[in-house]
């Protein structure tokens, strides 16, 4: 058997100056693992789910072209953010997305990064780790199953990229042993427009990982446009469902978060919230208010 293990990430690297910003709190870098003969079966079904639900933004006649038109998860985090439960195109599409990773037993991974404000962010440093973490999970997942693998990318830089493949490099040709004996070459890196497999770990990190880990341990921390009171929509959603594409690693589970406010475990990102927190009731209600300002502003 062999599995193929597709990496992409959602937030930035620029670090945190003061509570109050717009820059982005956390880093998420994660994996998608999809077993080598299921990969046929991903592309074409996320394909119909794509034209099931956003047929305007498919321009081709050519159902295969449509692999090209990437639906964002940054753009699904956006449209929950702003009408809620109405995302209901948005929210379907996730649905059908995570019911379709459920079905074919894909696996998910990650490395999620808050920020502490005023503290350096060294992006370089911690991607390198994100990806080596991957690469240890993944190599933890492959000895169970008794398989062989490969990690896929998403493309960043050249320079970058060259440096998280070396750092792997280093470590398999050691002369006292290859701990990541069962990766059958160094990781790889692509373009996601061609890539189902990376277009989906986008989907995870960007409209699931990010708007969660941001309302588990940025509320009460940070203020600005990427900490969300509609947040809490998407972890009562999906909490259960990406926590069952969790797999143990080397006896942890495969979805870690590094929490730099205040060193929270990474088990509290699967806790259900409440039908409405204060902070939630508090975010909404200024939400309301800012929307009523704007349409009785004259112009």
């Amino acid at each position: 058997m062999s599995y193929i293990c597709y990496i992409d990430e959602a937030g930035c690297s620029t670090a945190l100056p003061h509570r109050n910003t717009d820059i982005q709190p956390l880093l998420a870098i994660a994996g998608l693992i999809v077993h080598r003969e299921a990969v046929a079966t991903l592309t074409r079904e996320f394909l119909k789910i794509k034209r099931t639900y956003f047929p305007g933004a498919l321009s081709s006649n050519h159902p295969l072209d449509d692999v090209r038109q990437e639906i964002k998860g940054s753009d699904l985090r956006s449209a929950i953010r702003k009408r809620g439960h109405r995302a209901t195109t948005q929210l379907r599409f996730i649905d059908d997305t995570l019911a379709l990773l459920e079905h074919l037993e894909c696996r998910v991974l990650a490395t999620i990064w808050i920020k502490g404000i005023g503290a350096p962010f060294k992006a370089r440093e911690i991607y390198t780790q994100s990806v080596q973490h991957a690469c240890r999970a993944f190599q933890s997942f492959l000895a169970d199953k008794r398989a062989s693998g490969m990690v896929i990318a998403d493309f960043r830089t050249t320079q970058l990229n060259d440096q998280v493949a070396h750092s792997i490099f280093t470590q398999k040709y050691r002369a006292r042993g290859d701990p990541f004996d069962r990766l059958i070459e160094l990781p790889t890196f692509a373009v996601s427009n061609n890539h189902v497999g990376l277009q989906l770990t986008d989907v995870l990190c960007s409209a699931l990982l990010f708007p969660m880990a941001s309302s588990v341990y940025c509320f009460g921390h940070v203020v600005g446009q990427h900490v969300n009171g509609r947040d809490l929509l998407i972890r009562r959603r999906y909490t259960k469902h990406l926590k069952r594409l969790q797999f143990r690693a080397d006896a942890r589970w495969s979805i870690r978060v590094v929490d730099r406010h205040s060193r929270r475990s990474s088990a509290d990102l699967f806790v259900v919230p409440p039908v409405q927190t204060r902070v939630e009731s508090d975010v909404i209600r200024l939400e309301k208010a800012d929307f009523l300002h704007e349409i009785a502003s004259p112009g």
